[in-house]
């Protein structure tokens, strides 16, 4: 299948981030089959996909069907797994469960699924190493694990592993720019994922200002949500410090990481050794150099948008 074309997509397992897969696959006219072996959880998601279909296309939602296309369709019940998943091109893993339950999914999904389908996971902090142990065909499976709620988050973590092949991986990353999606490819599996590391390393640092009395729960929600979240989405840490260095970039980025380092009062893990340190001011000049002014306009752009949005 050309990585252009539209997938036949099955979804298999109505958790949030399964009824936020549909809702963005169904949104783009795709065709879709939904599958949960609870009866009652699957009809009641395929009314919620309905519902969050509808809410997203009125609120601004990224036209992504093509000129000509129809529009976007109902989702179709699948009866049973082997139903569900026997015409897909692509199977996405949306269950809730350990990674011996997921292993056991995979290897029946991989059982009654085209060879040519592709299958992807969603789990958080499960690497294709550990989720392709039961496969025959370990080279169709990667991990795509996006934020939820997935239809209205761009960025999706995309895990290939050492045994996927390079044509899964284009295909996948493929759909999910159709979809309107972002896709971030890790050069390498590690443990928990990128965005499962991200993710525990601000966690500790919340939990430790509440229990050590410094703040109070809703103080640093509200510190997030209204502060470093919304700056680190007009532009990312990286970015952002490049940003902050301005005219003296090498010296300004140098400081600036000596004084993160600092605030890590005791985590001696955390400090850089002096050639990682001019690695990192390296590799962060080579990513943005030249690009200042625009994306100093671009940040602008968003933080205003996020004022106008959000309420700021």
């Amino acid at each position: 299948m050309e990585a252009q074309s539209h997938p036949k997509v099955a979804v298999v397992g109505m958790s949030e981030a399964g009824r936020g897969w549909a809702t963005l696959v169904s949104a783009a006219g795709w065709p879709l089959t939904i599958y949960d072996p609870d009866a009652a959880v699957l009809q009641s998601s395929d009314e919620e996909i309905a519902t969050r279909k509808r809410h997203s296309q009125g609120s601004g939602f990224p036209a992504i069907t093509d000129e000509g296309d129809a529009l976007p369709g109902d989702p179709r019940l699948g009866r049973s797994l082997l139903n569900a998943v026997t015409d897909a091109d692509w199977i996405i893993d949306a269950t809730i469960g350990d990674l011996l339950h997921r292993q056991r999914l995979l290897e029946q999904v991989e059982g009654v699924a085209r060879m040519a389908a592709v299958l992807t996971c969603s789990a958080p902090g499960l690497s294709p190493t550990e989720l392709c142990a039961r496969l025959r065909r370990p080279s169709r499976l990667l991990v795509a694990r996006g934020f939820d709620p997935v239809e209205h988050i761009p960025a999706v973590e995309v895990v290939p592993g050492p045994l996927t092949d390079r044509a899964s991986l284009d295909l996948v990353r493929g759909w999910l720019r159709q979809l309107g999606r972002i896709p971030v490819v890790l050069r390498k599996e590690i443990p928990g994922n990128a965005t499962g590391r991200l993710t525990a390393a601000l966690w500790r640092e919340c939990i430790r200002l509440v229990l050590d009395g410094v703040l109070e729960v809703r103080d640093v929600d509200a510190l997030i949500s209204s502060g470093l979240a919304a700056r680190l989405a007009a532009a990312g840490p990286f970015q952002t410090a490049y940003l902050e260095a301005g005219e003296r970039q090498t010296a300004q980025l140098s400081a600036l990481l000596r004084a993160l380092e600092s605030r890590w009062e005791g985590d001696t893990g955390f400090q850089l050794a002096s050639a990682e340190h001019q690695q990192l001011i390296r590799l962060i000049e080579r990513a943005y150099d030249g690009e200042g002014d625009v994306l100093r306009g671009a940040r602008e752009e968003r933080l205003t948008e996020l004022r106008r949005i959000v309420g700021y």
